[in-house]
Order: C-alpha cells, then sequence, then structure tokens
C-alpha cells in the first residue's frame, strides 16, 4: 500500500476525536462535526487559537500546502465519507485539478453541507495566491459556476465561513426561509428585521392562534407580531413561555431569539430557557446575545450545549440565510447529465469547424452544425453586392435583417455593421451600398465576405448563449441578456458543461433582465 504525502509547507494534520496532532501548532482543538481544510497553514493556527475560546470543535483539521500529492479533492473525498463529519469548511486558493475538484464537491454536497471560501477573486489576489503557493487562481465566475452546480455554497469572509459552519454542524437545516425574531429590545428587533430581508429571508406577522397563546403568557407591552418584543423586563420565565406558547409546530422555518443586557438581566437563564423550550424542535434555533461581561456567562452556556450564539443579530441572520441556501441547493441538486449520442453528420461538420484554425466563425459558418442538433436557425444567405443582397431580400420576402459579414468585426452594431427591419428589396440594396461603405471607411483593414441577409425573427426574449473554456474547468456553458448591452449589463448565468435541462431553466431564473 503505497504511502500518502500531504504536502509540503503545509501545517499538517489534526485528528482531535484520537487525540492525534501531527502539527507544530500548539494544543489540541476540541473534538466536534467540522472538518477544515486550508492552503494556508498560517491561516489554520490563527483558526486554532480562535475555535478554542469560542468551543468550537472539529473533526479533523488539514492543511494542505503545495500539494505534492494530496490535493483539495482527496481530502474532501475523505471528509465526505468520515463519520464524525458533519459539515465541510474549506479555504482554498487554487484548484490541483478544477474538474477533479467539481465531480468531489458534487459527491460529497449529496452527503453533507460543504461551505467554500476562495482567495484570489480580485486580479491582485490572484497574483498573490500565485507568489503564495504556485497555484493558479483561475476565474472566479468558473469557480462561482462550480460551487453552485455542485451544490456547495461560498462564504465572503473567514467569520462568515466558521459562523454557518457552526449552524450546520449542530442544527437541521430550514426547510424554508420563514424566520421567527424573539427579542427583548425593540431596536434590536428591528435591525434583525432589516438584516433578514437584505439576506432574502422572510419575516412574517405569526398566525391568530399562536398570536393567541402569547397573549395568554406576555404582558400587554409586549408586541405579539414578528419581531416578538418581549420589552426590557423579560426574565428567564417569560422567555421560556414566550417559546413554549410558539412550539415547535409553528409556521416558520428558524428561529432567531436575541437578549441584550437590561438591568434585571439573567443571561444564564435565559440561556437555559431557550435551551429548555427549543429542545426537540425540527428547525434551527440560533441566538444573539449582545453585550460584554454581562452576557458572556449566557454565551458560554449556549455554545456548550451546540447552540451557536452570535454578538450581533445581523451574522446570527447571514448563519441562517446561508442555512436556507444551503437547503435550497441540497433540493435542487441533480444527477450528472448523461451523455447524448451525437446526431448523424455532427462529427464531420466539427472536424471541419476545427480546420477553420484561429478565425472568428460566423453564423453560416455555424448554420449546418445547429441544423444538425435541430436547433431552429433564421438561415442567412450571403451576398457579394448590394444589387445581390436585394436580391436575396425579394426571394425570403420582408422584412428582413442586413450585416456586415467580416471575422475581423465581432460588434457590428458599434459601426453601423446591422440594420433591422428593411421592409423591401430598395431599402436592403440602398442600405448595403451605404453599410459598406461605412464600415470599409471605419476598418479599412478588415476583411469583408460581403453581406448576411436573414429572414426577421418574430418578437420575444433576445438571450446571449455561448460557451468558454476555463483553464480549470475546461468546457463552460454561459446565458444572459443578448442584444447590445450584453457587456454593459453582465447579467449571465453560467456552469460547466455538459447541463442538464433542470440546470438550463435554473441558469434562466437567475437572470435578472428576463421576466
Amino acid at each position: 500500500q503505497p504511502i500518502r504525502v500531504l504536502g509540503p509547507n503545509c501545517l499538517g494534520w489534526i485528528r482531535p476525536s484520537r487525540r492525534l496532532n501531527a502539527t507544530f501548532a500548539p494544543g489540541m482543538p476540541l473534538a466536534g462535526g467540522i472538518a477544515f481544510l486550508s492552503h494556508s497553514g498560517a491561516l489554520a493556527t490563527a483558526i486554532l487559537d480562535w475555535a478554542r475560546a469560542r468551543r468550537l470543535g472539529f473533526s479533523f483539521f488539514a492543511t494542505l500546502g503545495n500539494q505534492a500529492d494530496l490535493t483539495e479533492s482527496d481530502v474532501l473525498e475523505a471528509a465526505a465519507n468520515d463519520p464524525e463529519t458533519r459539515v465541510i469548511v474549506a479555504y482554498l486558493e487554487g484548484l490541483a485539478d478544477g474538474r477533479r475538484f467539481f465531480e468531489a464537491l458534487r459527491a460529497t454536497t449529496a452527503r453533507k453541507p460543504v461551505v467554500l471560501l476562495k482567495a484570489g477573486r480580485s486580479p491582485e489576489g490572484g497574483r498573490a495566491v500565485s507568489s503564495h503557493t504556485g497555484a493558479l487562481a483561475g476565474s472566479d465566475a468558473a469557480f462561482e459556476a462550480a460551487v453552485r452546480q455542485a451544490g456547495a455554497v461560498r462564504a465572503r469572509s473567514v467569520e462568515e465561513l466558521f459562523d454557518l459552519a457552526r449552524c450546520l454542524a449542530s442544527q437541521p437545516l430550514p426547510r424554508g426561509r420563514r424566520l421567527l425574531v424573539v427579542t427583548n429590545g425593540g431596536g434590536l428587533g428591528v435591525i434583525a428585521t432589516d438584516a433578514a430581508r437584505d439576506a432574502g429571508l422572510e419575516v412574517a406577522a405569526l398566525d391568530a392562534p399562536v398570536q393567541a397563546r402569547l397573549r395568554a403568557v406576555l404582558p400587554p407591552t409586549a408586541s405579539l407580531g414578528n419581531p416578538v418584543d418581549l420589552v426590557g423586563d423579560a426574565d428567564p420565565a417569560r422567555y421560556a413561555n414566550t417559546l413554549h406558547a410558539i412550539g415547535p409546530e409553528a409556521d416558520i422555518d428558524a428561529a432567531l431569539v436575541i437578549m441584550t443586557v437590561q438591568a434585571a438581566t439573567d443571561a444564564v437563564g435565559v440561556a437555559r430557557a431557550i435551551l429548555g423550550a427549543t429542545r426537540g424542535w425540527s428547525r434551527p434555533v440560533v441566538a444573539a446575545l449582545v453585550g460584554g461581561d454581562r452576557v458572556a456567562p449566557g454565551i458560554r452556556v449556549l455554545e456548550e450545549a451546540g447552540l451557536p450564539c452570535y454578538p450581533f443579530p445581523e451574522p446570527a441572520v447571514t448563519a441562517i440565510a446561508g442555512m436556507a441556501l444551503v437547503a435550497e441547493r441540497a433540493r435542487a441538486a441533480a444527477p450528472e447529465p448523461a451523455e447524448s449520442t451525437p446526431p448523424a453528420g455532427a462529427p464531420v461538420l466539427l472536424d471541419w469547424l476545427r480546420t477553420a484554425g484561429g478565425r472568428r466563425l460566423d453564423l453560416g459558418d455555424l448554420t449546418p452544425l445547429l441544423t444538425a442538433y435541430d436547433i431552429p436557425v433564421l438561415v442567412p444567405r450571403l451576398a457579394g453586392t448590394p444589387e445581390e443582397a436585394a436580391a436575396i431580400a425579394g426571394e425570403l420576402g420582408c422584412p428582413v435583417a442586413l450585416k456586415i459579414a467580416s471575422p475581423d468585426i465581432s460588434h457590428k452594431t458599434d459601426i453601423g455593421g446591422v440594420t433591422l427591419g428593411l421592409t423591401s428589396p430598395t431599402d436592403v440594396a440602398h442600405t448595403a451600398a451605404l453599410m459598406l461603405a461605412r464600415v470599409r471607411a471605419r476598418h479599412p483593414e478588415a476583411a469583408i465576405r460581403g453581406l448576411m441577409v436573414q429572414p426577421m425573427a418574430p418578437p420575444g426574449k433576445e438571450l446571449l448563449l455561448g460557451a468558454i473554456r476555463d483553464l480549470q474547468f475546461g468546457p463552460l456553458v454561459v446565458v444572459g441578456l443578448g442584444g447590445i448591452y450584453v457587456e454593459v449589463l453582465r447579467d449571465t448565468a453560467m456552469r460547466l458543461a455538459p447541463v442538464s435541462p433542470a440546470e438550463a431553466l435554473r441558469m434562466l431564473d437567475e437572470l435578472k433582465t428576463i421576466a
């Protein structure tokens, strides 16, 4: 059996439940359900120290360094098969093999949540990654596409990475985005509501039966909507009575319980009340105990019991929204699309297109291939002169579109190389002559093959559909708003090829400008 190598230039490996620390980092983290893998040893040592103070436990802890042998995909697969791991979090700077990572990630998210923090998103960050580990940071858009398609989620910061990990390691996934907020401070309830709205959560009013039960246990000054405001003198009994009145079957998907320091605050009592009243709930519950030394004992009680507690409402709301996204992507996950057999004649057409070398292909070149795949095409016809263009328009029937045919001009509209809706052959001849003169004056170096004449399409949504090849992930499919504003609005969705029909529909749903 070969010996696998972790590193070099790495911190090493820790398995807390076995009291195994094969690193030069001091101490041993608590055992828990979070697997952490990192391309940075320095970040890992900082996280180890930070986690001890917050009673955060790990199933294993691995840093990868320069990956002479074991890569992030190998460790990801190990975490997926590890019975002690409930959630996997990773700090990544680059990928050894983008396609293998995608396949490993997709297989893992079918079993366990995965949260990723990717460095090198900006050009400057990419250069820093290359100088740090020698890895290629790659296209962040392609990485985002792979993560989304595989069913994982991304964090925007180290803090957000572990805020979400704590929830996923100890709480059930929410079934939707309806959030209950319980607070003893009205202002904090408003802050939580605003944060929830920004995060795509719904803070809806509680139904009448729940409000009736709350009315029976709360003082007249309390607010029975959502947030439920217990007012400032709320003691542990009021928290417990409120949560019992709401109950585990209320029409909510997650609960955030907030406590701020008041004159009579009993942080430990409130913490125990929260734990007791929500024991057995099938919905996630998180807390925000806002204050300093006076709430610290309550925070410790909650965290030791495995209930995530945050210093302010906003990070708690962000973590709940992250859990909702994990649940949504888990439900949407689809098996890998089956490979289809190319239609008859397609391989020959592809071989012919490869002989075109590096020149830009136009619709005339691609029409036979699109037709072979049963993709409807408004077949263009090439004209060498304005007179020939007019004759073709007469044969096709007006209205028609007229476009300059040149492999050297990609943005034809910008230079007056496209005219739509021409209604007669006479208009076509006149427009063609003007178009040729205009384009030749503005681009005298461009090779002009002639003019393309096409039938006009019926009214509809104009979309861009294309493909690119990424250095790390290979072929990618791109769909987005088409037309002249595509590069201004940049409203696109991207996935790794091949794309299933269900994934294609999700891509269309992501587009903001396509109603």
